[in-house]
């Protein structure tokens, strides 16, 4: 069914319903319902859904001709009508089951079933209620101005600019009320919602916008075809809206995949949906936000172009300001650009609070006493405001003495701070609504019957009913919102208010709130294992609390792990640290070690994609090789041998590498694991051939590629890309310093083949890696240029942080060439820099080699030479020895340039001795061309060149071999 936006009929109707039914009293000329003399907050859509009820008691209205009188004629689908019905049942009190108000007539439409009587047009006298005005202005009492700059924001995001709104103030000042009201007041538009909750809101990332997302699809089939089209990075943390072999192709085709992914499909999927209609996203107590879920606001906030899109998000200043929350840098960024608004609730003042007494009682508004008093004691809270209002009116109902109860509370002695007014609020609690409502507090701002019964050990059926009570009273708990196409088995309660759940909380003796976490968790992972889902950091937060630290260190390192396949490196982080944190508190013992090994390994894993490999990533996984030796059998050994390896090969501590390596391939044998003999031949060969060991390279390289085919090894099982394309590249490079070029050639092709194959970002980025760095050898500029545009897009299109600075500097090497020496050194300079400040400080001297090469481009000799000393001194500090020979040829051109010819051969002469030493034929060949130019050369140096040109028939057609044959034609002609 098509949905358009559709608005109540503007008019008034001709005969508006003034009836008195039931407990109620509804009167359509002044928009009010009231229930026993209190007024009932109810939005326009379902007031007026309910005044076409009324109109024609005890008459079936089907469905079309309700929304026919409610929407005037204008198409919107039935879920508008069902969602209006629900909304009205709720505000008055009514059982779709059991209707005694509302009655559901099947597949057809609804019939209002209460008896009704005409309410005459003047009030009895002495009628103690407040005044008939618009329910609308009641709760807007301060407010009128916060509203507008709303409804402004969305005009213009309605125009096609993107808004960014805060709505910002303490604990009950009225954020909730203010926006529930703003968006009752737009009618039907495409609204989504998502609720940031306490103890663990920080735990999943994305919470609030994977709940909008959610409750999105649920109510547009169209978003889930979105999604798939261009978010299958969001589409993986929906997994009801795929398959479970869809979800497995998204794993292996996200392998390797950064964040930042995450936040371009999103603005991609809010750019696309807002082309069809606007969107408004409402995030609701941001305070307790993960930093993903901020990371993506400042985003969207920042993306250019417009789009028809508002993002109205609440928190509280306070605990912004206070804790030093990534939401308060960011709303001074985004502010000082002009990229959001903030709306910013104050306190009512005392006429305020005036206004909103005389809505209750004209008699009590009237006094000013009473006012002052009032708000005195309640710092003009609204929600303290409204809740000892709605007290005082009930005992003066109960005395019938307006005056005494206003003179009551003047010389009461209330308690100045708000948690003092929430206590007297408890100390009204039977004692089984107080102990419900504690463990329902330990559980968070939601929570289930279930969960709540079974650490009380009460029946759920009991349960229940003190829950509906109080939420029926309507200041304690909001009772469940039913949600179509849910497959929750059971829907949560939530408290109204998180400052009461706050309070219930701390006044908890804290041996008791002890024993409540314990059963809890306890309650909650039973849950689990039925299907309910929880999330293993709520698990984790429960059992840490209830001082069970193995329990809450197993749901840590899972939560963990969790937050890393869901690309969330940070969010990983912070759980293993967490867990980390606990250890002391646990036993000692193998479990113990194991979990310290998971946690510290996952730690080490995340650390890489967020720190790069900095000293706190190699201490992260030094922690948990420490401890391999007690649980050798461990089954992460694999992925941590593998990354600490990949770790210090990038930091450039072959030695330590090695010694990982040795260890690796010694574990292998003793537990028969040939994926660990895997991981030890790619360190192996990583680290031999940065230190120019031909022979000892290709001996590892060659051993993992005949490991690695029959392993068929999982491409996400590694710390970076698939062993398989891994290990192509570096034998490819290996073919070429033995001069097989076309061999070399062929081993990369079948490394991109693998690649595409696999559809993993990473793999596809180390076949262009080491595609490049032969091109580079070869000298082939058109190729490697082309190479690094492809190895930018792949960056850029799946935020690959290990390519951000190696296409840069391989197209400066391009430019430089290319006739742009010095733009060619500002990116290699660049992209050297950010590497050597993320600890990457492999392959230093070969990038060092590629700015030195772009100077003497620029004829700038001294600065060339500088930064060839600068080299040089780089691979002689880490034994680097596998672009020497290139070094010292540099070496030598720099030293021709400056008419130091002695010079200049003799560092030829090393190059060439260099090539020789490493057993690199194709380096021995450059060498020995550049030796033979210029005249330096000996009749066996003349001989040594002719001999490699035979030797070296796959080398046809390069530029060195074409050189070669040329030099030796001139001489053999002289």
């Amino acid at each position: 069914m098509s949905i358009r936006t559709a608005q109540p009929p503007s008019s008034a109707p001709s005969n508006p319903v003034r009836v008195r039914f039931d407990r109620f009293e509804l009167d359509e000329a002044n928009a009010t319902l009231i229930c026993d003399g209190k007024a009932v907050a109810l939005a326009p859509t379902p007031f007026a859904v309910l005044c076409a009820l009324v109109r024609q008691p005890g008459s079936l209205l089907t469905k079309h001709a309700l929304l026919d009188q409610v929407w005037g004629h204008q198409f919107v689908s039935d879920s508008v009508l069902k969602t209006a019905i629900s909304d009205l049942r709720a505000a008055l009190d009514d059982d779709a089951r059991h209707p005694r108000l509302i009655e559901t007539v099947s597949r057809r439409g609804y019939r209002f079933i209460a008896a009704t009587a005409a309410i005459r047009a003047s009030s009895p006298a002495g009628t103690a209620v407040a005044p008939n005005r618009s329910l609308q202005l009641a709760p807007f009492i301060g407010r009128a101005e916060a509203l507008s700059r709303l409804r402004s924001a969305w005009d213009a995001a309605c125009g096609g600019r993107r808004a960014v709104v805060w709505v910002a103030g303490e604990p009950g000042i009225g954020k909730t009320t203010l926006i529930e009201h703003f968006v009752a007041g737009l009618g039907d538009v495409a609204c989504a919602r998502g609720q940031c909750v306490e103890h663990y809101g920080t735990g999943e990332p994305y919470l609030p916008v994977l709940e909008a997302i959610a409750e999105l699809c649920r109510s547009d089939s169209a978003v889930p075809t979105l999604l798939r089209a261009v978010a299958p990075t969001w589409l993986l943390q929906l997994p009801w809206l795929s398959s479970a072999e869809e979800r497995d192709a998204l794993r292996r085709e996200l392998a390797g995949v950064g964040p930042e992914r995450m936040l371009r499909e999103m603005g991609e999927v809010l750019d696309r949906y807002t082309e069809r209609r606007p969107l408004l996203l409402v995030s609701e107590d941001l305070h307790w936000s993960d930093r993903a879920t901020i990371q993506l606001i400042d985003y969207v906030a920042r993306r250019r172009g417009g789009a028809r899109f508002m993002w109205l998000a609440s928190f509280r200043l306070a605990e912004v300001v206070a804790l030093d929350h990534p939401v308060n840098p960011l709303r001074h960024e985004l502010r000082l650009h002009g990229l959001c608004q903030e709306v910013m609730l104050d306190p009512f003042s005392e006429t305020e609070v005036a206004d909103y007494v005389a809505q209750r009682s004209p008699t009590l508004g009237s006094d000013e006493a009473f006012v002052r008093a009032l708000h005195e004691r309640t710092d003009g809270v609204p929600l303290f405001v409204a809740s000892v209002i709605t007290d005082v009116v009930e005992r003066a109902a109960q005395s019938g003495d307006g005056n005494a109860a206003g003179a009551q509370l003047v010389d009461a002695a209330v308690p100045e701070n708000l948690a003092a007014i929430i206590d007297h609020y408890i100390a009204k609690l039977g004692n089984e609504q107080r102990q419900l409502l504690a463990a329902a507090a330990v559980c968070g701002v939601e929570f289930r019957v279930s969960t709540v019964s079974e650490a009380l050990e009460r029946d759920a059926s009991s349960v229940g009913q003190i829950c509906e009570e109080l939420a029926r009273e309507r200041l304690w708990l909001v009772a469940p919102r039913a949600e179509q196409g849910s497959d929750m088995p059971e829907q949560p309660y939530s408290f109204r208010h998180a400052l009461f759940r706050q309070v219930l909380y701390e006044r908890t003796a804290p041996s008791a709130r002890v024993q409540l976490h314990r059963k809890v968790g306890a309650a909650l992972d039973r849950e689990r294992v039925a299907g309910v889902p929880v999330n293993a950091s709520e698990l984790a937060m429960h059992f840490e609390r209830g001082r069970e630290p193995l329990t809450a260190l197993r749901c840590y390192a899972e939560a963990a792990q969790g937050a890393l396949e869901h690309l969330s490196p940070a969010e990983c982080m912070a759980f293993s640290e967490r867990g980390l944190t606990l250890l002391d508190q646990a036993p000692q013992g193998n479990e113990r070690n194991a979990l310290e090994i998971t946690l510290a390994t996952l730690r080490g894993v995340a650390a890489i994609q967020v720190l790069g490999v900095s000293q706190e990533t190699k201490s992260a996984f030094q922690r948990a090789y420490s401890l391999l030796r007690e649980v050798p059998q461990h089954p992460m050994r694999g992925f941590l041998l593998h990354g600490f390896g990949f770790v210090l090969c990038l930091r450039a501590e072959y030695g330590e590498a090695l010694a990982v390596a040795e260890r690796t391939e010694a574990l292998s044998s003793a537990t028969n694991d040939p994926a660990l003999v895997l991981a030890a031949c790619i360190v192996h060969g990583e680290v031999y051939q940065l230190q120019g060991r031909s022979r000892a390279a290709r001996e590892w390289i060659e051993r993992g590629l005949a490991l690695v085919e029959p392993l068929d090894a999982d491409p996400g099982a590694t710390v970076v890309a698939d062993p398989q394309v891994t290990l192509l590249g570096l034998l490819g490079i290996e073919l070429l310093r033995l001069g097989l070029v076309e061999q070399a050639r062929t081993r990369l092709e079948q490394a991109h083949v693998r690649a595409r194959q696999l559809g993993q970002p990473m793999a596809r980025l180390v076949a262009i890696w080491f595609d490049a760095l032969t091109e580079v050898r070869l000298g082939n500029v058109a190729h490697v240029a082309a190479l690094a545009d492809q190895m930018h897009a792949l960056v850029e299109e799946f935020a690959l942080a290990h390519g951000r600075n190696g296409w840069r500097w391989f197209r400066g090497w391009a430019d430089a060439r290319m006739g742009a020496p010095l733009e060619g050194y500002r990116r290699i300079c660049e992209a050297y820099e950010e590497n050597t400040r993320l600890g990457m400080l492999a392959g230093g001297s070969e990038v060092l080699g590629y700015a030195a090469e772009a100077l003497m481009l620029a004829r700038d000799w001294k600065a060339a030479r500088e930064r060839l000393q600068e080299a040089l001194q780089v691979a002689s500090t880490h034994g680097e020895r596998v672009y020497l020979p290139q070094l010292f040829l540099l070496e030598a051109g720099i030293a021709r340039a400056r008419g130091e010819s002695a010079a200049a051969c003799a560092a030829v002469r090393r190059a060439l001795a260099e090539a020789r030493a490493q057993e690199a034929p194709w380096l021995e060949l450059v060498a020995s061309v550049e030796l033979c130019e210029h005249g330096a050369a000996t009749i066996e140096d003349w001989r040594a060149l002719a001999a490699l040109v035979d030797a070296l028939p796959e080398a046809i057609g390069t530029t060195a071999i074409t050189k070669a044959r040329g030099l030796l034609a001139s001489s053999n002609r002289a």
